[in-house]
């Protein structure tokens, strides 16, 4: 029996923690004995341990290919008319995929890919890691419609948090009863024996992590509660972790407003290094799905200071694991870190206590869970 073909689509352009699952996924299936393929917007290089084979990496950056010139002429001479050639549309029409899985960073990111696979009669699924009310604007009534029809036709739309799916069914207006919840997974070894760092001349370490993107993940926010004396006066350090767009940005914010208390660092591969010197995570975001990094640090014994975007709430409560800002505002984002101040004394017990409740509500192998679900539809 010829091996089952499944191909991944990607609509980031660059690698984030969205890449995470799929790239995951796409792994442990080849070594199952799957076809692997995967369309991307980035470089080979970056996917390369995942998808081991260069042939079974499409460039999408450059999808839709010019003309050649003898087609120009003759098209110019009027003989023949040629439309242009569509790289995805050829290894359709070369090697049709037993299914597609489309990895999204939005809900409306893939709407192009999804559109192939029905043209091409296709099955499919959707990955969906974020959903947002800021996108609400954008969608006006025909775009909506078309959303509706396409979300179901899919095999399964995956959503990586209730909150998430909740949230797209409202923008659509329309119930997906083929959608379902899944995780993004904890990569790391599993630290069994992470302790509580000792507070160093008494100071007390917050660390962000995540790609430094001041719309996404709010760190301007942070800047503006920074500026507020009471935080300047007291033994706290904030460090962010991470790169990105806005790194310039970030640190001429920081300057304008005098801050000393917030540091910038590139990004750190081993998480556990930043968990072994830092207290407690901190994410001012303006939106989430589920954050890789909230999960990790849970994993990793570590209480959250968090907005309530996203699939933050499903995962941390107040004064139990960590604190929530009600909405990404420095006002909220302020009373959430002094809440956080005040139990202070508190940060180690609490971040047991999200150890135990990131146990109970993410499994161990989210790969696994995701691809058993997989093979499932393929089976099927």
């Amino acid at each position: 029996m010829p091996k089952k073909y499944i191909l991944f689509l990607s609509t980031n352009s660059i690698w984030g923690g969205s890449e995470v699952l799929w790239t995951q996924s796409a792994k442990q299936l080849a070594d199952m004995g799957y076809l692997i393929k995967a369309g991307l917007q980035y470089d080979y290089e970056q996917v390369k341990q995942y998808i081991s084979l260069p042939e079974n990496y499409i460039d999408l950056r450059n999808r839709i290919l010019p003309l050649s010139r003898a087609q120009r002429i003759i098209q110019k001479l009027r003989i023949r008319k040629f439309s242009p050639r569509d790289i995805l549309h050829q290894f359709f029409r070369q090697s049709r995929p037993d299914l597609v899985i489309i990895s999204q960073g939005n809900n409306i990111e893939g709407r192009h890919f999804i559109k192939d696979c029905i043209q091409f009669n296709i099955p499919f699924v959707t990955i969906t890691q974020l959903v947002a009310l800021e996108f609400w604007p954008g969608l006006y009534n025909a775009l909506i419609d078309d959303l509706r029809l396409m979300y179901k036709q899919a095999k399964r739309n995956f959503f990586v948090s209730k909150n998430t799916l909740s949230l797209h069914e409202k923008l659509l207006g329309e119930k997906l009863d083929n959608s379902t919840i899944v995780y993004n997974p904890f990569t790391k070894a599993f630290p069994f024996n992470m302790s509580f760092p000792v507070l160093e001349n008494g100071i007390y370490k917050v660390a962000l992590v995540g790609r430094v993107e001041a719309f996404h993940k709010g760190y301007d926010l942070l800047i503006e509660v920074l500026a507020n004396d009471k935080w300047r006066n007291r033994p706290i350090h904030f460090s962010l972790f991470g790169n990105g767009p806005h790194v310039e940005l970030l640190k001429r914010l920081i300057q304008q407003n005098n801050i000393t208390n917030l540091s910038l660092h590139d990004h750190v591969e081993d998480v556990a290094v930043i968990w072994k010197q830092h207290h407690i995570l901190m994410m001012p975001s303006r939106m989430e799905g589920q954050s890789l990094s909230l999960i990790e640090a849970m994993r990793f014994k570590r209480a959250a200071i968090v907005t309530n975007v996203g699939g933050t709430n499903e995962l941390v409560e107040e004064g139990l694991n960590g604190f929530i800002a009600e909405f990404p505002i420095p006002a909220f984002i302020d009373a959430a870190l002094e809440r956080a101040w005040e139990k202070r004394n508190e940060w180690e017990q609490l971040g047991i206590n999200a150890s135990r409740i990131i146990a109970q509500k993410h499994p161990v192998d989210a790969v696994s869970f995701f691809n058993q679900q997989i093979q499932a539809i393929i089976a099927g």
